[in-house]
């Protein structure tokens, strides 16, 4: 049997729903619950097992998505104010650089 190499837990579940402000709803409880909450009723995500699979992606960290989400969010704002052209919208590699360089973390969790 194949060694998964991702904690079985909330955070990998499928049956949990991210919410917009970061936070985890259990779908079968309706719960809000934490990232390492594990139930008898977890279930992997298989876009995890995929990925995993592929070799391709990695964990990030919920601090790097909440900091891309704010930095996508006054971008937009400032697009449809016409304070800012598409064009000068930060790449995904400059905002993971911005992002290191402000926190001192890498954007990716190492499990």
């Amino acid at each position: 049997m194949k060694k998964l190499f991702f904690k079985t837990c909330c955070a990998s579940c499928v049956h949990k729903q991210i919410q917009n402000d970061g936070s985890r709803l259990c779908e079968l409880e309706g719960l809000l619950v934490e990232s390492q909450h594990t139930c008898e009723q977890w279930e992997v995500n298989a876009s995890m097992v995929k990925t995993e699979d592929r070799g391709m992606g990695k964990v990030k960290r919920h601090e790097y998505l909440m900091f891309v989400l704010e930095t996508r969010t006054l971008e937009h704002q400032a697009v449809d104010e016409g304070t800012m052209s598409p064009d000068d919208m930060s790449t995904l590699d400059s905002l993971r650089k911005r992002f290191e360089e402000e926190t001192g973390l890498s954007p990716f969790l190492i499990l």
